[in-house]
C-alpha cells in the first residue's frame, strides 16, 4: 500500500482498505503515513510533471488513483518579501506565504481537493463538512467539480460574504442557530452517520485525508527558498490541524534527507477564543485540550474560532518539538495589523491571517524573534471574504461636488 493509517494516541497501524474512522484500538485520531521507502535518495521534494496544482506532490499525498484527482489548480501561492513590514515590525528578512490566492480564496482549498479527490476514489456521491466559512467554500466548489452533492453545516456567526460564496457554488447550506464549532460538529457527524454522507472536514478527527494537502504548503516553500527554511513559521490556529501538518510536512523532508534544520512553529489565536494557547500554556495532554472547550468565543476572526483544539495530537507537538511558541492577540492589534499589511504592502487579509502578523511584532517586542532572524508568515484567507471586519477599519469618505474647486479644497484639508 501506498500509505497507512496510525493512531496518533496509541500507535497502532491499519490498513486504508479495513480502517474505520478512528482507532479501533484506542478510538485515537488516525495520521496518514506514506509509504517513503522509494523516496529516498533525491535532492528535491518527489515530485510528478504533469498533474495539476498541488497533485504535481502525488507521491507524498494520500490518493491511489490519479484518475480521481479533483483541481481547481490549488497551490503555487507566492512566497511574497515584505522588506517595508519587516523593517516597521524589527525584522530584516520577513516573508508572506499568501494563500489567499487559491482559487476560492484560502488554504482550504490544498485541503478539500485532497478530501474531495478521496472521496471520487472511494465512490462517494454526497460530502459533509462543518466550517465556519473557508472549508465550506472549498468544499462546495471542489464537489461542484466533481459533480457530487455538497452540505455544508455552518454556525450562525458566518459572514454574508462566506454565505453567498458558498451557495454560489452550488453548496446546500444548513445555517445552524448556534456558536459553538464544536457543537455544529457533533450535529454533523450524527446527521452524516445517519445519512451516509462522507465527512470531509479538515480535521483527522472527522477525516485524516483532507488535512493530508496542508503538506503541500511546506513543500512549496522547501523548493521556493531553494532548501534554506525560514527560522519562524508562524500559522494561524483554530482546530491545529495545518500548523500540525505543515510541522509533519517539514518532518517528512528532514526524515527524507533535504533539511537539516527545521522551522520554530508559532501558533496564533485570539485572546477571544485561545484553547490551543492555553493548552499550551498550562502543558495540556492532546486528549485533553482535544475535549476542554473554550468557554464563551468573543473575536472578529472567525474562521480560527474553533472553541477545541480538534487536532491537538499534530498541532501541540509542533510547538513543543520545534521550540517554538502559542501567542494569542487581542482584535485590536490584529486589525491594526490587517491595516499594516494591506497598506505596506498591498495584501489584504481577513483578520485570522493578519493575527500571525500582530503576533511577530509581539515576539519580537518581547525579545523572542531577533531582527536578523528569517520568518514567514503564513497568510490563510483573503480579505474579501470579511468585508465586515474591513468596515472597523476604514470608512467611506463623504461624497465632493464634481468641481475643480471642491476637489483641491478637500485635497488641501
Amino acid at each position: 500500500m501506498k500509505f497507512a493509517l496510525v493512531c496518533a494516541y496509541c500507535r497502532h497501524r491499519e490498513e486504508t482498505s479495513t480502517a474505520g474512522r478512528r482507532c479501533s484500538e484506542c478510538d485515537g485520531p488516525f495520521v496518514v503515513e506514506v509509504d517513503r521507502s522509494a523516496l529516498t535518495n533525491t535532492r528535491d521534494v518527489p515530485a510528478e510533471s504533469g498533474l495539476p496544482g498541488i497533485w504535481r506532490y502525488f507521491p507524498l499525498l494520500p490518493l491511489e488513483r490519479r484518475d480521481a484527482i479533483v483541481s481547481l489548480h490549488e497551490g503555487g501561492t507566492p512566497l511574497v518579501t515584505a522588506r517595508r513590514l519587516g523593517e516597521r515590525i524589527g525584522v530584516s528578512n520577513l516573508f508572506l506565504k499568501d494563500e489567499s490566492r487559491n482559487p476560492t480564496g484560502s488554504f482550504k482549498d490544498r485541503m478539500l481537493a485532497v478530501g474531495v479527490s478521496r472521496a471520487v476514489e472511494l465512490g462517494k456521491s454526497t460530502i459533509v463538512v462543518q466550517s465556519s466559512g473557508n472549508v465550506a467554500a472549498a468544499a462546495a466548489a471542489y464537489a461542484a467539480k466533481a459533480g457530487l452533492r455538497a452540505k455544508i453545516f455552518v454556525p450562525r456567526t458566518v459572514p454574508e460574504e462566506k454565505l453567498l460564496q458558498i451557495q454560489l457554488y452550488g453548496g446546500d447550506l444548513f445555517r445552524i442557530d448556534h456558536d459553538s464549532p464544536a457543537a455544529v460538529f457533533r450535529l454533523m457527524d450524527e446527521v452524516a452517520k445517519a445519512l451516509g454522507w462522507y465527512v470531509v472536514s479538515t480535521t483527522a478527527l472527522y477525516n485524516p485525508f483532507t488535512l493530508e494537502g496542508a503538506k503541500t504548503i511546506a513543500y512549496e516553500l522547501f523548493e521556493q527558498t531553494g532548501g534554506e527554511l525560514p527560522e519562524w513559521i508562524v500559522v494561524p490556529v483554530g482546530g491545529g490541524g495545518n500548523l500540525g501538518t505543515i510541522w509533519r510536512a517539514f518532518r517528512e523532508l528532514n526524515a527524507l534527507g533535504l533539511v537539516d534544520r527545521l522551522p520554530r512553529m508559532v501558533g496564533v489565536q485570539a485572546e477571544g477564543c485561545a484553547p490551543f494557547v492555553e493548552a499550551v500554556r498550562l502543558g495540556r495532554s492532546a486528549k485533553d485540550a482535544a475535549t476542554t472547550r473554550w468557554p464563551e468565543i468573543r473575536t472578529v476572526c472567525g474562521p480560527i474560532a474553533d472553541d477545541v483544539v480538534f487536532d491537538a495530537q499534530v498541532a501541540l507537538p509542533a510547538v513543543r518539538k520545534s521550540g517554538g511558541s502559542a501567542v494569542a492577540v487581542s482584535d485590536v492589534e490584529t486589525l491594526e495589523a490587517e491595516a499594516m499589511l494591506a497598506q505596506m504592502e498591498g495584501v489584504f487579509v481577513e483578520p485570522s491571517s493578519a493575527t500571525t502578523i500582530a503576533a511577530l511584532r509581539r515576539l519580537v517586542t518581547e525579545g523572542i524573534v531577533g531582527q536578523q532572524s528569517s520568518v514567514c508568515c503564513i497568510l490563510t484567507g483573503t480579505g474579501f471574504k470579511d468585508i465586515g471586519s474591513a468596515r472597523n477599519i476604514v470608512s467611506l469618505p463623504g461624497l465632493i461636488a464634481p468641481t475643480v474647486e471642491a476637489v483641491s479644497s478637500r485635497a488641501e484639508a
